[in-house]
């Protein structure tokens, strides 16, 4: 079971996550709805130490050549896209890089029956589908509240998620509103890949990692891992 950490704004952060057993990174970059967003400039020295490990999240990207030219700068481990991109989106991405490339997959909040994401296990399957059919990788089963897409520290409804994954053997990390409290349970998901977390584990400030909370998390799994 793997964990990715979610979110990084600061090489510091990067370093705690890594030395107490993350086994991903993720870094955020051109997003403007997102308080943990980075531009390229500041995403490159994370990227630069960490790249084996580290995952490019981008929203509803055009592929460009401006795009591209992120990509080529900077060279992640993977590419998680985080919007509401097409399968055609996908497959024009996968023409351009031999990365592996996670697609996010919204599901609604715990408990909620209208709003965004999949409250229906058969349609999220039937989209998934459809991505892997374009040249998708894995997935991330996340949560959408309004004006967010992820980050949103709101669990969604686990059920439906080990429904999901129970239809694939590609690689589906869970995420939304896992934290120390909860991340046993999480994963221990049958076939879940790993846990994405991002609020989780941070200070009250986005974007800010807490050790303690890092420290709490992979005591909390280590017999999981």
């Amino acid at each position: 079971m793997k964990v990715k950490i979610c979110g990084q704004t600061s090489l510091h952060d990067c370093e705690i996550s890594i030395a107490h057993g993350a086994d991903y990174l993720g870094v955020v970059v051109g997003v403007e709805w997102s308080a943990r967003s980075q531009s390229v400039e500041t995403a490159l020295p994370m990227f630069d130490k960490f790249r084996k490990n580290t995952f490019l999240l981008t929203f509803n990207h055009n592929v460009d050549g401006k795009y591209i030219d992120m990509l080529e700068q900077l060279n992640p481990y993977a590419i998680q896209l985080t919007g509401a991109e097409t399968p055609s989106i996908i497959e024009r991405t996968r023409r351009k890089t031999s990365r592996p490339i996670f697609k996010s997959i919204h599901l609604k909040a715990e408990g909620s029956k209208e709003g965004l994401g999949y409250g229906n296990p058969v349609r999220a399957i039937k989209a998934m589908s459809d991505y892997l059919s374009a040249g998708v990788d894995g997935f991330v089963l996340d949560t959408a509240i309004k004006g967010m897409y992820g980050g949103t520290g709101v669990k969604n409804d686990w059920g439906i998620a080990e429904t999901i994954i129970a239809a694939f053997d590609e690689p589906i990390f869970i995420a939304g509103g896992i934290d120390p409290s909860n991340a046993r349970e999480a994963s221990v998901i049958p076939g879940i890949y790993g846990i994405d977390l991002a609020s989780g584990v941070e200070k009250k400030e986005k974007g800010v990692k807490s050790e303690k909370k890092i420290t709490s998390l992979f005591n909390a799994i280590k017999n999981t891992l």
